[in-house]
């Protein structure tokens, strides 16, 4: 008895979207609340006017010698603003006024929250908030959009480029296509904090190991949504929705439906100025969930959204097969010479969502994606040339053509040999005010890297990676005088001629 028990505890769920979530979405979209909304004050106000004996309707009768029947306002005119202004400034004297650009800094710091705006534009989710977050007193002065029109102009903008948002549904995010494409295109950074959802239709106490690099033996105990139990062939149990959902963030941010959009240019993504992304990932235990199945991770990151960051950040990440699997495939949303920053949980959910005691394992661990590719394009240059150069010259295009020949080659072999019309894209720029290397043979690039995982976005310190890996330089190598090395035709494979990346993570 005590064995079943300790089976059904730990029993790993199999993945599966939540159908009964689904509906509730479908039923929640935001044209269709706020087209019940309409309607309800439209019924609102003809039940008003009939209670009054008043026809809302020329075409409707209520009492054929009520003489108000038809009439809809009354013929005495509305005094107009600039009316009411000029009766107010004969009776007294010109208020003061602050100048222009005080009222703009007023605004600015108005519309600054000092913490970052989680789910704007949707209904919040307090079992995805945190106990202090849930306590926070308003951080914006909203009233500024109602005030006037030249108000709400300029608070808007402030809004929506002076703020970080988070998004604990993949829905809030999708709401933001209802904002004007203006404001998206300013915002540059956002954080998705993906919750896993546990659902199962029997009363079990459903446990799981602790969400954490650290070797333990600490188990959690998850919170389970509980559904009814249906007699029908439909799949039940214990169910998880944890991959699906960071598939379902990432199917958000493709282009949205634009009916005035010009045909004939492409549509932008939702946020077509993002550079830099957060995934939180919340309650994905290692070795416990069921293998991310098809392809759509691939699809969204290695094709639809790839390469379309400078940064991407990622905590919680599970630190097993399935794991390494995910972070290679989201690696691939990142440019040529990008960031990639990995830690450990930030957040654990149990009854209420909290943050996990800071320690060492979560730090960042950085390396840069696909740094090799530089030292690829240089390896294929020179093999031009030297081609070149041994046909005497011959023809003055053939180093340009073995180049374009040989970065096709690369680009056909390092994904999968099977895509056609690969466009390239340009490497993330190089950043200013680098330190000068010591290295005199060996190939490395800075990168500016923050000093923690809460760290504000100009609290960032300079570090050294090597390009053959992509990992920072050990402090220790500095002093081996040995580590100062690089031969190019050590990269180079033996079948193929083409440099392949040395980590097996780098695509």
């Amino acid at each position: 008895m005590m064995d079943d028990e300790w089976e059904q505890q730990y029993m790993p769920p199999y993945e599966q979207r939540d159908q009964e979530d689904q509906a509730e979405a479908w039923y929640n979209q935001p044209l269709r609340t706020e087209n019940r909304r309409l309607t309800e004050e439209v019924m609102r106000l003809k039940k008003l006017l009939r209670e009054n004996q008043i026809s809302w309707s020329p075409l409707l009768t209520l009492d054929p010698e009520d003489p108000t029947r038809g009439a809809w306002a009354s013929t005495k005119k509305a005094s107009s603003r600039s009316s009411l202004r000029r009766r107010s400034g004969l009776q007294s004297p010109r208020l003061p006024t602050l100048p222009n650009e005080i009222m703009v800094m007023i605004i600015k710091y108005a519309m600054t929250s000092n913490y970052p705006i989680i789910d704007p534009l949707f209904k919040s989710n307090a079992n995805a908030m945190t106990a202090p977050e849930k306590n926070r007193p308003p951080q914006l002065a909203v009233g500024f959009l109602a005030t006037c029109s030249a108000f709400n102009a300029e608070a808007t903008r402030y809004l929506w480029s002076n703020n970080m948002f988070v998004f604990t549904s993949h829905l809030a995010l999708q709401n933001f296509s209802n904002l004007d494409l203006k404001y998206r295109r300013g915002i540059k950074h956002i954080t998705m904090r993906i919750i896993a959802r546990y659902y199962d239709d029997e009363d079990h106490v459903r446990k799981a190991p602790f969400p954490s690099w650290s070797t333990t033996r600490e188990t959690i105990r998850l919170r389970v949504i509980r559904r009814f139990k249906e007699s029908t062939m439909a799949r039940r149990g214990f169910r998880s929705y944890t991959w699906n959902q960071v598939i379902d963030f990432l199917d958000v941010l493709r282009p949205p439906y634009d009916p005035n959009h010009n045909k004939n240019e492409p549509r932008p993504r939702l946020l077509p100025g993002l550079e830099s992304l957060r995934m939180d990932l919340v309650n994905f235990p290692a070795d416990y969930l069921t293998a991310p199945g098809g392809q759509a991770i691939h699809n969204l990151a290695a094709h639809d959204l790839a390469s379309t960051l400078n940064e991407l950040q990622l905590t919680g990440i599970t630190d097993c097969q399935w794991g390494v699997e995910l972070s290679s495939q989201l690696s691939r949303l990142v440019k040529d010479d990008g960031l990639l920053l990995k830690a450990d949980s930030t957040y654990v959910l149990t009854n209420t969502l909290r943050r996990k005691s800071p320690n060492k394992s979560l730090e960042w661990q950085p390396r840069v994606v696909r740094a090799w590719k530089a030292l690829a394009e240089e390896y294929l240059r020179q093999k031009a040339e030297k081609k070149d150069e041994a046909n005497d010259g011959a023809n003055n295009n053939s180093a340009n053509s073995s180049f374009a020949l040989g970065l096709h080659v690369m680009a056909h072999h390092h994904h999968g040999g099977h895509h056609s019309g690969l466009t390239p894209i340009p490497p993330v720029p190089v950043e200013e005010g680098a330190p000068k290397s010591q290295w005199k043979e060996r190939r490395t690039l800075w990168k500016r890297v923050p000093v923690s995982r809460d760290a504000r976005d100009e609290d960032r310190r300079w570090v050294e990676f090597d390009r053959t890996t992509g990992q920072p330089i050990d402090p220790d190598e500095y002093d081996d005088e040995d580590a100062d090395t690089y031969d190019m035709d050590d990269l180079v494979c033996h079948h193929c001629g083409v440099m392949h990346s040395p980590y097996e993570e780098d695509y």
